[in-house]
């Protein structure tokens, strides 16, 4: 008894107050008896002495009880469920930039830190990109952990190259999730939009083939800031600036990330970063969730039960005492009988429910089924003995025998036990496949107690019984030669330009820099007509030598496509005029690098 510990010691104070009562109690009824024989010669009746004293032990029991005392110590094994999240976060050096305030990175690193204050029992990993991408840290429920790597984030080229690709990003996130599993599987992708090579047309599809849900958030501004550098010359705080001298400003590009967002599937939640951590947890409490590990713990041992079933047996003899005083000695040892006889019998009741639980912890569900019928036979309108009964037939596989057990419990008068027995009965019905007959009763079960389980338990039936319509076709078909936008029919001896995902050959098959392939009205797809956009060959398409006059012009046709595209497409395009936009971009950051190589200086590109 050394280790007795209470989950209420502040209730142990009350404890005095009980003797006072009592003995402000007996001091009045002497008081009392003093002034009766003073005026009367008649002796009254024997005050309740007997009565008064158990009422006394009932109402200290009772404080040791709401005390919850513990002693001893059991083996348990805890199982935690939840979903799969993913956040992947920019750290170029455009994150440094200050359109929002502190900075960029700092605005996303408290997002994500407000993020995982909401999760439960959810997993989260961490990706972080530049021109490359890296795994921070695994799937983890260490979130004291995550936070302070996470705090520890900074730009630069430690953990990543020089760069920036949410492509590589996203492809890192998939990998982390792993092969598909029974859990939610959530990306986050925090990043300003510049995106600066890698094919994020090919990770969009990528991400959407994974099954997991990809949630992009914007962060900067339109206008935009110049990008802050430290000159180690002056020690002084300069803005970048490009080859020419210009200071460089980094703006959010949001077409750019609306297009990801619906070429993967997912949704764009625009740039303002207070309404990510609701989402993200929305969208994870919707999701399925399948148990992420069972934990051994040692747990303590609540003997509140025997305070509490004490103080109800000293109350029923307190009002048995006293009741005796008056009808005299037989009829009141008669009362004492009868009121042991039924504390035994609440006793054995709850110790057969006990027994049944215990055996149901051990896997053996015929010995539990036993015991909860013998606690059903002791009290037979008990509402917890019939939905552990219920859970003990379910676990033996005898689906009907456990809803007609729990629904003895819908005669409760608490909604709350309502609620319970209607999601009880839910998986049972669900278990022997008959889904219509479990969304009804998870559907009785809220209109008692809307619970989140309950929700969660009647979205995954409706979503069995009423998928929702697959999303549309994402590939973008290639259309035949001559009919492409901006471009004309392909010359003879050079083959045709590849749909996205085969080998990223263009022109006359010598590969492009860079990984990806132009789609539909991508420049070098052949030589096209006056106002269609196109311009001149891939680089790289045959021996040609490209000018720099001529790689400028091949941006501006390419920076005129995408503006009409997005134009055309307003703020919700469709999949196949994401993945064109999408295209473009890409092909466009392979052409801005080889007129850095063409200019014969290194551009700042690492932003």
């Amino acid at each position: 008894m050394s280790d007795v510990t209470f989950a209420n010691a502040w209730v142990l104070a009350l404890a005095p107050l009980v003797p006072a009562v009592f003995a402000a109690w007996v001091w009045g009824v002497r008081r009392g008896e003093r002034r009766a024989r003073a005026v009367s010669r008649l002796r009254g009746a024997a005050p309740p002495y007997l009565a008064a004293v158990l009422f006394s032990l009932a109402a200290l029991a009772a404080i040791g009880a709401a005390a919850q005392p513990r002693w001893g110590t059991r083996e348990s094994r805890v199982p935690r469920t939840g979903a799969d999240l993913v956040v992947v976060m920019d750290i170029s050096r455009s994150m440094d930039a200050r359109d929002v305030l502190p900075s960029r990175l700092q605005a996303a690193k408290d997002t994500v830190t407000a993020t995982l204050a909401r999760l439960g029992g959810d997993r989260v990993g961490l990706v972080v990109f530049a021109g490359s991408a890296r795994t921070r840290f695994p799937l983890t429920t260490d979130f004291a952990a995550a936070n302070q790597v996470i705090d520890s984030l900074a730009t630069g080229v430690v953990f990543v190259e020089g760069g920036s690709s949410a492509g590589l990003g996203l492809e890192e996130a998939v990998s982390l999730l792993g092969d598909p599993s029974s859990s939610g599987r959530v990306i986050l992708l925090l990043t300003d939009g510049d995106d600066l090579g890698g094919d994020p047309a090919a990770s969009a599809l990528m991400v959407a083939e994974s099954g997991a849900d990809l949630l992009v958030a914007g962060i900067g501004t339109a206008e935009g800031a110049t990008i802050p550098v430290i000159d180690f010359r002056t020690r002084t705080e300069q803005p970048l600036r490009d080859p020419s001298g210009a200071e460089v400003v980094s703006r959010l590009n949001e077409p750019f990330l609306r297009a990801l967002a619906v070429a993967a599937g997912g949704r764009y939640l625009g740039s303002d970063l207070s309404v990510v951590p609701g989402v993200v947890d929305g969208r994870l409490q919707a999701l399925e969730r399948a148990q992420v590990d069972a934990r051994p713990t040692t747990i303590p041992i609540e003997r509140y039960r025997y305070f509490a079933g004490a103080a109800l047996a000293l109350l029923v003899l307190g009002a048995v005492a006293e009741r005796a005083g008056r009808a005299g000695w037989r009829r009141g040892a008669a009362l004492v009988l009868t009121a042991l006889l039924l504390s035994g019998c609440a006793t054995t009741a709850f110790e057969a429910n006990e027994a049944g639980r215990r055996a149901l912890q051990d896997g053996d569900s015929s010995l539990a089924i036993e015991k909860f019928l013998e606690a059903q036979v002791e009290s037979p309108d008990d509402p917890a003995v019939a939905i552990n009964l219920a859970v003990a037939y379910h676990a033996a596989g005898r689906f009907d025998e456990a809803i007609f057990s729990a629904r003895r419990a819908l005669v409760s008068n608490s909604p709350d036990v309502r609620a319970r027995a209607y999601g009880s009965i839910g998986h049972h019905q669900f278990s022997a496949e008959r889904l219509p007959e479990a969304l009804e009763a998870f559907r009785r079960g809220l209109l008692e107690a809307p619970t989140d389980e309950l929700r969660h338990d009647y979205e995954v039936v409706l979503r069995l019984l009423y998928p929702p319509a697959p999303p549309p076709e994402t590939a973008t078909p290639t259309p035949p030669p001559g009919d492409q936008p901006g471009a004309s029919p392909t010359r003879p001896g050079a083959e045709a330009t590849p749909s996205p995902g085969d080998s990223g050959q263009v022109g006359n098959g010598t590969p492009s820099p860079g990984a990806g392939t132009p789609g539909p009205g991508t420049p070098g797809a052949g030589t096209p007509g006056p106002g269609q956009g196109g311009g001149t060959p891939t680089p790289g398409a045959g021996n040609q030598t490209l000018t720099l006059d001529q790689v400028e012009r091949q941006i501006r046709d390419i920076d005129r496509q995408v503006t009409r595209l997005i134009q055309e497409a307003g703020e919700t395009p469709t999949p196949s005029e994401a993945l064109e936009i999408l295209n473009l971009l890409a092909e466009r950051a392979r052409i801005a690098a080889l007129r850095d190589a063409l200019s014969g200086s290194a551009a700042p590109n690492d932003y």
